[in-house]
């Protein structure tokens, strides 16, 4: 939803002379936030390392009336005590027994990113350029409607199945669904370059233009509803308690440095090896993320946590639990 507001904003103030006004209202959302924060109560947790544990209860009570506050309660603070007793480590982080779910973490956190969401999104006035939308406000208006409402929309798909289908079905139709536009987006690009046109002097974008936007439009809506979301649903639920934060941590780390090389790359690989080329590039990603996932990264919906964790004892998790008729 913020990315899409950002290109109202910005198609509302597509002048040149407008652009500084366009960046200072991203200040306003910021201060709203810290307004809505200063409110907010201190988390039962917090209260608790500070030995506050009535106030835990009645911060607990606050944010959830319906359970029994002082029960859950007696159970964070064990739960806690634990930790404290055997912190984790970044050792445990990175132990054999955790290499497997460590793994599929940072696979999945990078793959998110090589397929190229960012790179489009960065870049998607001067995608939509080449494809033919001329003017800024053409180029605005696409970014607009075929990237920010889209993905909004999209996004709502896995919010309503992704606990009904699972995290794999969704994971693999959404790769389907990019690589065959990314694939689209080549072949547009190749017969544009090659023609040497893009809708120059055309009064607008050509066919091939148009096909680019549809194309984009679908991948958009593809990646929204699968490696967007469902990439960090499975990442948070792969890690035992103790050392999530610090895997989810290392994941994080893969997945903005694979975002600052794509980002940082794209324009350099649209002038080496040509736009239609760089998409094919894309393409090929997303069918090597789609094999993947399909070999390498089990069903984790309706599971527990210490079943989750039984998966990894297996050389094979996928293949475990299609013999167990449970994928």
């Amino acid at each position: 939803m913020g990315i899409f507001v950002a290109y109202l904003v910005n198609q509302a103030l597509i002048s040149k002379d407008t652009w500084r006004v366009m960046l200072g209202i991203s200040a306003v959302p910021a201060v709203l936030l810290f307004l809505v924060m200063l409110p907010m109560p201190d988390s039962p947790r917090w209260f608790l390392k500070v030995g506050r544990k009535d106030d835990a209860i009645k911060a607990l009570s606050k944010v959830r009336p319906d359970v029994d506050a002082t029960a859950e309660i007696n159970e964070i603070e064990e739960a806690s005590r634990e930790e404290d007793e055997s912190p984790a480590t970044w050792g445990e982080v990175f132990s054999k027994k955790l290499r497997k779910p460590l793994m599929i973490g940072i696979g999945l956190a990078v793959f998110q990113q090589i397929t190229g969401i960012n790179a489009i999104i960065y870049y998607a006035n001067k995608i939509f350029a080449q494809a033919g939308f001329e003017t800024p406000q053409g180029q605005a208006a696409a970014t607009t409607w075929a990237i920010g409402a889209v993905n909004v929309l999209a996004t709502l798909i896995a919010v309503v199945y992704v606990d009904r289908f699972g995290r794999r079905p969704l994971l693999l139709a959404g790769l389907v669904g990019m690589t065959l536009s990314l694939t689209t987006v080549g072949i547009t690009f190749h017969f544009m370059d090659k023609a040497d046109t893009s809708g120059a002097g055309a009064g607008g974008p050509t066919t091939a233009g148009l096909i680019t936007l549809v194309a984009l439009v679908v991948f958009i809506a593809s990646f929204a509803f699968s490696l967007g979301p469902v990439v960090w649903t499975v990442i948070n639920e792969i890690f035992p308690n103790r050392v999530r934060g610090r895997a989810v941590a290392v994941a994080t780390a893969f997945n903005w440095g694979s975002a600052w090389l794509v980002s940082q790359f794209f324009l350099t690989l649209i002038e080496s090896i040509g736009n239609s080329a760089t998409f094919y590039l894309f393409a090929f990603f997303s069918v090597l993320a789609y094999v993947w996932i399909w070999k390498r990264v089990p069903e984790t919906k309706g599971r527990t946590f210490e079943e989750i964790q039984m998966i990894w004892e297996n050389d094979n998790p996928v293949q475990s639990q299609r013999d167990a008729g449970t994928l």
